[in-house]
């Protein structure tokens, strides 16, 4: 074993693009170091005169912050190909984070060559665990795994939304983030949203999330009036709906129609007279019981 004491900025840090390193542990390690100093050496590979680092980010930022003007560092001798599968080696009992894992695995494999079953050898892992995480990464957005990389997409989440195409992903996310939606929320949101039959239907999840939550689930909470009375919640849901159905429905109107031959506007023309009729009796019926104060 060959230990050095070593400035640590001068350091090789161009494998740190494998770790994520969160402000809390930073700051944690910071700690550890102040009170009880380095408890441990870096790991770092000689390559070309340079000392790459392999294991100890989290120290050698701690200790560029806390100004130290030495680390000691272990120094041992790899290939490119090894220093990567080190970083993954040497934090197996802690474990790398999941986008860690991806990204090794995905620059093994399209950088370096290396197969599938080649990649699960080097790492001492089975094929199939190579698999899993290059197809993830593979299927992500880049938007999204870039608010991955910073800490703001819970893993469970991201492996739903890896069920969605890419475009989707982002909008999917992005009502995900609004409403703070995590865990079984954000799993039964991208469920409805891939079962979801339509555009408008769609158009309806990413307005209202939380009501259609609630909908699935069967917890939509009806108007707690004592005054309106078992019927009178009956129809102020549908009053309700109704007006959610007409707001959609001018929403739809004010985007376009498109393209539609004459043989289309006779179907939506028959369609448009029998629920102009059905709902204007409707209302003027509900009108005539409110004596005309609707």
């Amino acid at each position: 074993m060959e230990l050095r004491s070593v400035t640590p900025a001068a350091l090789d840090l161009s494998l740190g693009r494998f770790r994520l390193l969160p402000e809390g542990a930073v700051k944690e390690k910071i700690e550890s170091m102040q009170s009880k100093g380095q408890m441990s050496p870096l790991v770092a590979a000689s390559q070309e005169g340079r000392l790459v680092l392999v294991d100890g980010f989290l120290r050698q930022m701690a200790a560029v912050k806390l100004g130290l003007d030495k680390v000691l560092v272990e120094v041992v001798q790899l290939s490119a190909v090894q220093m990567k599968a080190q970083v993954y080696l040497r934090n197996r009992e802690r474990g790398l984070a999941l986008l860690e894992e991806c990204r090794l695995v995905q620059e093994l494999v399209d950088l370096d060559g290396l197969s599938q079953v080649e990649v699960g050898d080097l790492l001492e892992r089975h094929k199939s665990w190579v698999c899993r995480r290059l197809g993830l990464i593979r299927e992500l957005s880049p938007h999204v795994v870039q608010d991955w990389s910073v800490g703001l997409v819970e893993e469970g989440v991201l492996r739903r939304l890896a069920q969605l195409p890419p475009r989707n992903q982002e909008t999917v996310w992005a009502v995900l983030r609004r409403e703070g939606l995590t865990g079984q929320d954000a799993a039964l949101y991208v469920e409805l949203w891939q079962k979801a039959p339509s555009p408008d239907s769609r158009r309806y999840l990413e307005e209202q999330p939380v009501k259609a939550l609630e909908l699935a689930r069967g917890q939509a909470t009806p108007p707690q009036d004592a005054r309106l009375g078992p019927a009178g919640q009956e129809v102020y849901r549908t009053l309700t709906a109704l007006r959610q159905t007409s707001l959609r429905l001018a929403r739809r109107l004010q985007d376009g129609m498109g393209e539609m031959p004459a043989e289309g506007r006779t179907v939506l023309r028959r369609v448009w007279e029998q629920a102009r009729q059905d709902c204007g009796l409707a209302l003027d019926g509900m009108g005539a019981f409110l004596g005309g104060e609707a």
